[in-house]
């Protein structure tokens, strides 16, 4: 893969604000339009989601998800393979809320709701589709 692809995986990664969620059942998928934080360098992407959700349902079945981030004016997908690593410690949740608010302080309400859980997902691998038929595969670090 490029230079160039790289870049482009990392502007998306750090640069969009939305991002499609998609989990499962075990048998039936879901797709949920999500607001998102990541840690790029480590590939760990961050939720907030109500724990009464059928996506937080989902997650906590089944972890394997994947994250599809888009231009699609530009024709430019990131697809993310990736599992649901559940964060065991409240002060490392509270500080990665805190960084999740800078990027979208709208969401404080729904951040401070104690029915609300920070999800976080390792990325394990990735296909950067640009256009219609080029398609650039890339395993991430490992989280």
């Amino acid at each position: 893969m490029s230079k160039e692809n790289l870049r482009l995986i990392d502007d998306l990664i750090c640069t969009e604000e939305f991002c499609v969620l998609c989990t499962a059942d075990g048998s039936q998928p879901h797709s949920s339009l999500m607001h998102f934080f990541a840690d790029h360098a480590a590939m760990k992407f961050y939720f907030l989601s109500r724990r009464t959700t059928k996506k937080n349902r989902n997650i906590h079945a089944n972890p394997h998800v994947s994250i599809l981030i888009d231009r699609r004016k530009e024709g430019v997908a990131l697809s993310i393979e990736g599992v649901y690593s559940p964060i065991r410690r409240g002060q490392t949740s509270e500080a990665i809320v805190r960084l999740y608010l800078l990027k979208h302080p709208e969401l404080a309400e729904l951040a401070a709701d104690p029915d609300t859980e920070l999800i976080r997902v390792e990325g394990r691998s990735a296909t950067l589709s640009v256009g219609v038929d080029e398609d650039f595969h890339v395993k991430l670090k490992k989280s």
